[in-house]
């Protein structure tokens, strides 16, 4: 497995992933319109804009491609979007395709991105997850701390959301 930062063609397959992981992933969370109305071309554009703009926004995106060159997952993260005291960095979004979950992929592209915030001069991070969401047990072996909750709406629906923080992102890179 490769674990490498995104470039602008990687968009589509970022796309791809990122759809095709939300419609197994959250099937039984998020309403089935929502996902059947999830656009691959609308959400190529959205990451090419992304990928553009992620030095200037201080976001970053890897991947992880397999050894046949494709793309089967990735991390995207950056400046933390909650105004917290705490946490100033976010892990924005992770997918990894249902076919290669559990074999520790997950773990790489968070320690890829780890680095880079490091790197920025960034300690701490914030991850907000479906609050039925199964990945859950991932970020708490990843030494996760379950800081908030939350909800919002979509597609007619209440979701439940929570966070999770790591108040010193370094402990992940000595693992």
């Amino acid at each position: 497995m490769i674990i490498r930062q995104a470039t602008l063609a990687d968009a589509p397959a970022i796309a791809k992933v990122r759809i095709d992981t939300w419609r197994t992933a959250y099937r039984d969370i998020v309403p089935e319109d929502y996902l059947s109305n999830m656009s691959y071309e609308e959400s190529e554009r959205s990451w090419a804009m992304r990928l553009k703009e992620s030095e200037r926004e201080k976001a970053w995106v890897y991947v992880a491609v397999d050894v046949a060159g494709r793309l089967v997952g990735f991390v995207s993260g950056g400046v933390g979007r909650d105004v917290d005291p705490v946490y100033k960095s976010e892990i924005y979004a992770i997918y990894i395709l249902q076919a290669y979950q559990g074999r520790g992929i997950g773990r790489l592209l968070t320690l890829a991105l780890v680095e880079k915030l490091v790197q920025m001069g960034f300690d701490s991070m914030l991850l907000w997850v479906f609050a039925d969401n199964p990945a859950r047990r991932f970020y708490e072996a990843l030494g996760g701390q379950l800081m908030k909750t939350s909800q919002f709406e979509l597609s007619g629906a209440t979701i439940d959301e929570v966070a999770y923080g790591w108040p010193n992102i370094r402990t992940l890179l000595k693992e």
